[in-house]
């Protein structure tokens, strides 16, 4: 009961803050070409060109052929070395987006229910690091 009540509550205030005029908050982040297909929160998302964008406080926008929004930790700090990527976390051919990194900006994804049952059966999981133009 309370797992589901803190379920709608997390959609709930992503909604509200996806109903905030976000013209200013909005920005790109970074763009890449993801050369396998991948999943982002409980999203699955073809291989392709994507943009991410920063829409509010913790909110990620990884948008292409088709689009996911996430909620994230950090953002502050971030990557120091003046690269941008995108590290995704590996279990067999399954890849989970896991952190993005840009100038000044680092943000982490939680894992997943279906991240944490993939990890917990193949235990060879490993990183992948795409950096980003």
């Amino acid at each position: 009961m309370y797992k589901q009540l803190y379920q709608v509550l997390n959609v709930l205030t992503l909604v509200a803050w996806l109903m905030v005029p976000a013209t200013h908050a909005q920005s790109i982040m970074l763009k890449a070409d993801i050369p396998f297909k991948f999943t982002v929160g409980d999203t699955q998302l073809p291989s392709g060109e994507y943009f991410v964008k920063k829409l509010h406080s913790g909110v990620i926008q990884v948008q292409g052929k088709s689009s996911a929004f996430v909620m994230t930790t950090g953002g502050d700090g971030g990557n120091t070395s003046g690269g941008s990527k995108l590290v995704f976390n590996r279990y067999g051919d399954q890849y989970f987006l896991s952190r993005i990194w840009a100038p000044g900006m680092g943000h982490e994804l939680r894992k997943s229910r279906l991240e944490r049952e993939v990890a917990q059966r193949l235990s060879n999981g490993g990183t992948t690091v795409i950096a980003v133009k």
